[in-house]
């Protein structure tokens, strides 16, 4: 019996091993927090309820984080009244999310803990956008809101919202969708002061549009209205505006288990609506702050990546973040004792990458920002971060394309070899 037990034993120990082994932790990862980029710090959180796995640690992470000395808000990213299912097979992604009741997504205590963070550090400055499991369980309407004053601990105009971030931490609503229209306010004469342009949209009417013929002229209304918005953008040059960063729950070029040729292949760019991504090939956008994937990664340049899976290529570098980790993140052995080919995409790897539990913090400058990465690993705190610029130059008129073919990580052949 005893050695049946040291053989149980041993036997768990491997297990958990070849588990810890198989968790994608790469790059600079440090214990102490780089010193913060100067600018308003911007707070990207995803995947935060029902489950509590590990969430009580981030929240309290979130909480020591914003700082009341600078300029500070939050940026919630979906994924907030659905959680996965306890199996990551293709036929439980199907069946898609199991969905809660909204009005009880705060009764768990981490996420009780969070919202009150939020409340308290950022107030009127912490905004939403629906996420696409949101919008497979319905929860749209019952998660907008106008003020934080709600149930929630965030603003949500409208379905997309196109949003003014100053320097000095304020926040100005330029446009509004819902029902199918855009109401449009007057910029702001503050424009020296601005920092960014948030365009905040929901993807999930396009990537899921419902079966229900009621609620698909609702979808069909709501990519209309994206379509409006966008158009709205686009209109200004790049130049000529604030530096413009995309929030959507989905990524432009998912890097993990929604990228090209992983689990779930719905976040890749040749899945985005035509005019999404002619804005991105025009240039109109600097970066992206993404989560679905619940693992958190960044990278400056996602070039190679979109020319590797849709054959597109960008007049500059867009950079992207993804941050939607808070709970139930890729560490979970439902991921990790899966191959590696399904778990990330095939198209590229970030850099900075960790499928443990966390969040993003993105500090905007005047031509520059810092990403930073808060990874809990373990029993302790990682952070790793990135500088991009705000305005990125253009790629010279030619660029070597990365190798396309026959796999992501296969070194190029010469031409006269193949």
């Amino acid at each position: 019996m005893n050695a049946l037990v040291r053989v149980l034993g041993w036997g768990l120990c491997g297990g958990l091993l070849v588990m810890a082994s198989c968790v994608t932790h790469r790059g600079d990862w440090r214990l102490e927090s780089p010193p913060p980029h100067e600018g308003v710090e911007v707070v990207l959180l995803a995947g935060v309820a029902p489950s509590d796995r590990g969430a009580r640690a981030v929240a309290e992470r979130v909480e020591q984080t914003l700082k009341p000395d600078r300029p500070r808000m939050v940026v919630w990213l979906g994924s907030v009244a659905a959680e996965r299912r306890a199996v990551a097979t293709p036929r439980a992604q199907r069946r898609g999310p199991r969905c809660s009741d909204p009005a009880r997504a705060w009764d768990r205590p981490a996420a009780a803990a969070l919202a009150e963070t939020a409340r308290r550090e950022a107030g009127e400055t912490s905004y939403a956008v629906t996420g696409v499991l949101d919008h497979r369980c319905g929860h749209e309407p019952a998660l907008r809101q106008d003020d934080a004053a709600g149930p929630h601990p965030w603003r949500m105009p409208g379905v997309h919202t196109w949003l003014r971030v100053f320097a000095d931490g304020s926040v100005a609503t330029l446009a509004r969708c819902r029902s199918g229209a855009c109401a449009f306010d007057t910029a702001p004469a503050r424009e020296e002061q601005a920092r960014a342009d948030l365009v905040m949209i929901d993807l999930g009417p396009w990537l899921y549009p419902a079966d229900d013929p009621v609620l698909r002229a609702r979808d069909d209304a709501d990519v209309a209205s994206l379509v409006s918005l966008l158009l709205a953008v686009t209109e200004t040059p790049p130049h000529a505006a604030p530096p413009r960063l995309l929030v959507s729950s989905a990524p432009i070029e998912a890097g993990a288990e929604h990228g090209l040729g992983a689990l779930r292949a719905d976040a890749t760019f040749h899945a985005l609506p035509p005019e999404l991504r002619d804005a991105l090939l025009t240039g109109h956008f600097a970066g992206v702050l993404a989560a679905y994937d619940r693992s958190l990664y960044a990278t400056a340049d996602l070039g190679n990546a979109i020319k590797r899976a849709d054959r597109a290529w960008l007049p500059a570098p867009v950079f992207q973040v993804a941050a939607g980790a808070v709970a139930e993140p890729n560490a979970r052995s439902s991921m990790v004792l899966r191959r590696r080919r399904v778990r990330e995409s095939q198209a590229y790897q970030a850099p900075l990458w960790s499928d443990h539990a966390g969040f993003a913090v993105l500090h905007l400058g005047s031509e520059s920002a810092q990403i930073t990465l808060h990874a809990r690993r373990g029993r302790h705190w990682e952070t790793g971060s990135l500088m991009v610029p705000l305005r990125p130059l253009p790629y010279p008129p030619a660029t070597p394309s990365p190798n396309m073919a026959p796999c992501r990580d296969c070194p190029p052949i010469p031409a006269g070899e193949r």
